[in-house]
């Protein structure tokens, strides 16, 4: 009795509604294809119909091969008449990759198993091949409707997934789908109770689950990375429009100051004139230091490009090395001024720490910044006390404190799509940018 309900397991009657399972889930591409093409979509039931005529073709070629060669013959030849070209409609008609169709075929395949075992359940109850497909095509049924009400978005959100990803979760069904075919549609290992047969899904379970465990801390370390990078991005806008607007705003107090200077030195005059000395000359010092902290010299049209460059004069000076700061940028460019502020400061405070490293009469710091031919080129150049480790094309940081180092200024870089190159050059270390 086994034996008869094992040769009829596969029979192809459940095939026009099961092959169908995976397809409204797959249907829609990536995301963005999806949002582009939505307009000229026919509708989600319009969709489901072709998908039922599609299945209802696949039916009749089996019932052909079913008429021709008989039942055995059907049963063999199923996956060329029906699986065959519901991948190839896949990929024809919804632009999926090859990968992404046989992985919903065979995860329908797969799903019968729960239509399988009811209708085993039932036959055994009742003894009846009757019941055995009613209960199968009820259970097909309901399998259809919950795969169809939570899980439609699977198709899209697996359609964005890397090759590699696609392939480990296609391991378990198709290797089933293998097994299944070469053990109990082509030959009758299955039931000769062949220790190898019956070891071998399990073998190819604790594969699968190794490998996608592998997959899933991969894919879990790579989000971690992209969360940190995220933040630090993030963190490095957040600063460096403070520091920006911080330098803006000082300057309009000292211009607004300059201004009005007949009235501040009548204040101090009459500070003085009322023998507040002390209070007089603490203004004057806050004058001075504040006009020193934040005068931004003029090395070009672009405001935010002064500001970066002053912004760390008074570590160059306070570090005793010798600066060739130049540029040569207009007022607008296509960069933001946060990007450009971050970049500029962030590339020129790490040269400034690794040349104050070096023996003194050593330190030297070169910037040139330039505007040609829509791009803005960057080279940063400085000596250095130990040479930096590198690693992948990337200097090692071997100290803390100073900005966020090569790693933000690679990432700023590469998120305004450009580029950047660092490498050691004799006695001096290079940065090369491309925005």
């Amino acid at each position: 009795m086994n034996t008869t309900i094992a040769t009829r397991r596969n029979d192809s009657s459940m095939s026009p509604i099961l092959t169908t399972i995976p397809i409204e889930n797959v249907n829609l591409g990536d995301y963005s294809r999806a949002k582009r093409s939505a307009r000229h979509r026919p509708g989600v039931f319009g969709i489901r119909w072709k998908l039922v005529g599609v299945g209802a073709a696949t039916g009749c070629a089996f019932g052909l091969a079913n008429a021709v060669g008989g039942e055995l013959f059907a049963r063999q030849a199923y996956p060329l008449v029906v699986h065959l070209p519901l991948v190839v409609y896949l990929c024809v008609r919804y632009r999926l990759s090859p990968l992404l169709a046989i992985l919903g075929v065979t995860s329908a395949y797969l799903s019968c198993q729960f239509s399988n075992w009811m209708g085993i359940a039932a036959f055994a109850v009742t003894d009846s091949q009757v019941a055995y497909y009613v209960a199968r095509i009820i259970t097909t049924l309901g399998v259809f409707a919950v795969l169809l009400h939570w899980a439609s978005d699977i198709g899209p959100r697996l359609a964005i997934k890397s090759p590699t990803e696609l392939e480990i979760l296609l391991i378990l069904p198709l290797v089933y789908y293998i097994f299944d075919y070469a053990t109990n549609v082509y030959t009758t290992l299955f039931h000769s109770g062949s220790v190898v047969t019956v070891e071998f899904l399990a073998f190819a379970l604790c594969a699968f689950y190794l490998m996608f465990l592998a997959v899933y801390l991969r894919e879990y370390e790579a989000k971690e990375i992209a969360e940190r990078e995220r933040w630090m991005l993030a963190t490095r806008d957040s600063a460096a429009i403070k520091e920006l607007e911080a330098w803006r705003q000082s300057g309009r107090e000292l211009s607004v100051l300059r201004h009005d200077m007949r009235h501040y030195l009548r204040g101090l005059a009459a500070l003085i004139e009322e023998g507040h000395t002390d209070e007089a000359l603490e203004r004057i010092d806050a004058l001075c230091e504040t006009n020193d902290r934040t005068a931004v010299r003029r090395y070009c049209a672009n405001e935010t490009v002064n500001i970066a460059l002053s912004s760390l004069s008074a570590d160059i000076n306070a570090h005793g090395i010798t600066a060739d700061l130049r540029a040569a940028v207009p007022e607008t460019v296509h960069v933001g001024d946060a990007d450009l502020f971050s970049v500029v400061s962030n590339a020129l405070d790490n040269a400034i720490a690794a040349a104050s490293a070096a023996p003194e009469g050593k330190r030297f710091v070169d910037l040139d910044l330039r505007y040609e031919d829509g791009q803005l080129l960057l080279l940063v150049s400085n000596t250095f006390g130990r040479a930096p480790h590198m690693v992948d094309g990337m200097p090692v940081a071997q100290h803390t404190g100073h900005g966020f180092g090569t790693k933000s200024i690679k990432l700023a870089v590469e998120r305004m799509n450009g580029n950047c190159q660092f490498r050691i050059n004799g006695d001096r270390f290079e940065l090369r940018a491309v925005m």
